[in-house]
């Protein structure tokens, strides 16, 4: 028997597709096809892969899970599918933000300016 897929998983996907397509905003289309992948096949990424990628107040966004690996010095806002306790602490310690995939799309709508960390 075929197990369904994640209903979260799915409402992040159709949220950022509704996004792509209201705001002409292609960055949300190709977010909304990496959430929407099998579980073992969907985005991990360790704090210290945003560390190494981020600029200073920069805005990313994980069509995944963030995970608590490494060190972050910088105040960056970022936005996921899903964050590990620790990812979330490392992240607001340092002055930024975790934000989930609806929070993050109200505060950028349109994509402008953001980074698509996979």
């Amino acid at each position: 028997m075929k197990s369904s897929p994640n209903p979260l998983a799915r409402r992040a996907s159709v949220t950022l597709e509704r996004a792509a397509k209201e705001h002409d905003a292609p960055i949300w289309g190709t977010a909304s096809k990496a959430i929407s992948a099998p579980s073992k096949n969907r985005v991990e990424v360790n704090i210290a892969r945003i560390a190494r990628v981020s600029g200073q107040g920069q805005a990313l966004f994980v069509p995944g899970k963030v995970l608590g690996s490494g060190t972050l010095d910088k105040k960056v806002t970022v936005g996921a599918f899903s964050f590990s306790t620790a990812a979330k602490s490392k992240i607001e310690a340092s002055g930024g933000s975790a934000l989930t995939v609806e929070e993050f799309i109200k505060k950028y709508p349109d994509g402008g300016g953001v980074k698509l960390v996979e």
